[in-house]
C-alpha cells in the first residue's frame, strides 16, 4: 500500500504514540491514553480490515489457565530468579 504526500502528512505527523494492534487491548489502551493525554494525538495501527488476534480467537475473555497451572507460577519464579 502507497501511501500518498497529503495522507502522510496527515495521518503519520505529530504522533505521540503508535499503538500496535486494535483489539481490546489496543483500543483500551488508546482510550486510557487519551484520558489521560487529551491533546496527544494517538495512532492505532492494524494489519487488516478488522482485529484478527488474541481478541477475536477468545471472544474477549482473558484466559489466566487453569488452577493448577496458576499455583505453579509461583514456583517458576523463584527457577527464574
Amino acid at each position: 500500500m502507497s501511501l500518498s504526500y497529503w495522507e502522510i502528512k496527515s495521518w503519520l505527523t505529530n504522533i505521540n504514540f503508535t499503538i500496535v494492534g486494535s483489539g481490546i487491548v489496543g483500543l483500551n489502551c488508546a482510550l486510557q491514553l487519551k484520558n489521560r493525554f487529551p491533546k496527544a494525538n494517538i495512532l492505532v495501527l492494524e494489519k487488516g480490515t478488522l482485529p484478527q488476534g488474541a481478541s477475536t480467537k477468545n471472544a474477549g475473555f482473558a484466559c489466566f489457565g487453569s488452577l493448577s497451572e496458576i499455583l505453579d507460577i509461583p514456583k517458576m519464579m523463584l527457577f527464574s530468579l
